[in-house]
């Protein structure tokens, strides 16, 4: 019989991770396509084996939550007749990839971010070395157009230039640029740079950052047989507001990731080809007119670009995650409407983990010994201006706009 390898961290359908809700399970989503019929069946199995709720993650992967263990090899064994089953663990775990939702239909994208991706995670599961790199290790595959991926959290970074593909490392710049034949190639001498490199730095680095902090970018190109040709630094700014009705499809976005799985049989019953799932917290359907956003305002999803909930990032919280001190998303939902912006201004964690975001944001509340800590300008890491507050508390505080 099946029996789960329970992780801390990461989670897969190989791996899944405990939750305070029961296992949580990650379908990675080559592309982050889905055709209606898989979307349904995703649905059906959320509903069979877990608590019928589903996260988008910050790298558009499909998170299963609520799953019991007496269910798992019923659910291993549905997953592989949709073709999402891994062979194993760290097959699941290399395929790191997002890619550009929009590659096919943008008329301003450079290139084929799909067909790279794709090409991308096969060279990265066939290579057996890679499976040392860090869980969290990431790649990003951005065509150029109008949704780029700079704000996504990625180690090493693909974008489609005129004339060829620029790699970028997190941490910094310069660029190199080469051609897009040559790209999965430099991208795996790069990821065998970074495993050869760590050692030799104190503490090991377990992200691209990190190392480049320490021996900077050039030292890794080096390593990886690559040269610098570009100095200016990568882009890492959002991408345009993604909800609302465009000229290929509508986009909508789930409030804190979080969709149901009648919300996903929405999806696909609304779907004209396919459904794309964005690092966003949002999901894209090409083919799709405006005529459809009433429906899906009214299964809850968000369909105003200036919806207040956009600008707030919330983890689960207790007590669906066992690591989280406070309850989060009814919070959230209270002081979201205090305050209109554009882009993420709030960040809501439930412990230190950062699992919502992981950049700084102008505030930041975090949930420490059953109290909440309030951060400026910072992380959840960072030092507290207040420290221990009562959910009450904050929410004076926030109305009162005196931090």
């Amino acid at each position: 019989m099946n029996q789960p390898l329970i992780r801390g961290w990461c989670p897969g359908v190989r791996r899944p991770m405990r939750s305070g809700d029961g296992l949580i399970l990650r379908l990675r989503i080559t592309g982050g396509r889905l055709v209606p019929e898989t979307a349904r069946a995703i649905a059906d199995i959320a509903l069979r084996h877990g608590n019928g709720e589903l996260d988008l993650g910050r790298r558009g992967g499909l998170q299963l939550r609520g799953v019991r263990e007496d269910g798992f090899a019923a659910l291993l064994a549905e997953v592989a007749t949709l073709g999402l089953l891994d062979a194993d663990a760290g097959a699941e775990a290399i395929r790191n990839v997002v890619a550009s939702p929009l590659s096919d239909l943008d008329e301003a994208a450079e290139g084929d971010a799909f067909g790279l991706a794709g090409q991308l995670e096969a060279a990265l599961v066939a290579e057996g070395s890679l499976r040392d790199l860090p869980a969290k290790f990431g790649f990003s595959v951005d065509d150029s157009g109008r949704i780029g991926l700079g704000a996504v959290p990625a180690d090493v970074r693909l974008k489609f230039v005129r004339g060829g593909v620029a790699i970028s490392l997190d941490g910094g710049a310069p660029t190199t640029r080469i051609q897009p034949g040559e790209a999965v190639g430099a991208v795996l001498r790069l990821a065998r740079a970074f495993l050869d490199l760590a050692p030799t730095v104190d503490p090991q680095p377990r992200r691209m950052a990190a190392l480049v902090g320490h021996i900077g970018v050039e030292a890794v190109f080096a390593a990886a047989g690559l040269e610098p040709t570009d100095g200016a630094s990568p882009d890492r700014s959002e991408p345009p507001p993604l909800v609302g009705a465009f000229p290929a499809h509508v986009g909508v976005a789930l409030p804190f990731g979080r969709l149901s799985a009648g919300q996903l049989r929405t999806l696909a019953d609304l779907a004209a080809s396919d459904i794309r799932l964005t690092p966003f917290r949002a999901v894209l359907l090409p083919g799709v007119s405006a005529d459809a956003l009433p429906r899906l305002s009214e299964a809850g999803f968000i369909t105003r670009f200036d919806d207040p909930l956009l600008a707030v990032a919330a983890c689960p919280g207790a007590p669906a995650c066992g690591s989280a001190e406070i309850e989060t998303r009814s919070l959230a939902r209270r002081l979201a409407a205090l305050k209109a912006a554009r882009g993420v201004w709030l960040h809501i964690s439930g412990c230190e983990k950062s699992c919502a975001s992981s950049v700084a944001h102008a505030v930041t509340l975090v949930g420490r010994d059953g109290g909440v800590d309030v951060v400026l300008d910072g992380g959840p890491t960072d030092p507290p201006r207040h420290t221990g507050l009562s959910p009450e508390a904050i929410e004076s505080l926030f109305r009162s706009g005196t931090f």
